[in-house]
């Protein structure tokens, strides 16, 4: 039997709403949006000095993961 296989389509990413989102568990970070030579617009983090973040002692992933989440229209969840 083949494997079924879901495709889900949440819409176009929003890094307007990953930086509005965003916020590290271990400091005061900031965020601000850049835009490249290219166009492609980054969301960038401003970590307070010693966060472990910034030393990458702890991984940035959850708290992107809960940003980018948020992100997701109510439309889209489950």
């Amino acid at each position: 039997m083949e494997p079924t296989r879901t495709d889900w389509l949440i819409g176009r990413i929003n890094p307007e709403a990953i930086a509005a989102a965003y916020t590290c568990g271990h400091c005061n970070s900031t965020t601000e949006l850049r835009t490249t030579d290219d166009g492609i617009t980054r969301v960038a983090v401003h970590h307070d000095d010693g966060c472990p973040v910034l030393t990458g002692v702890l991984s940035s992933a959850p708290d992107a993961l809960r940003a980018v989440q948020a992100g997701i229209p109510d439309t889209f969840r489950r």
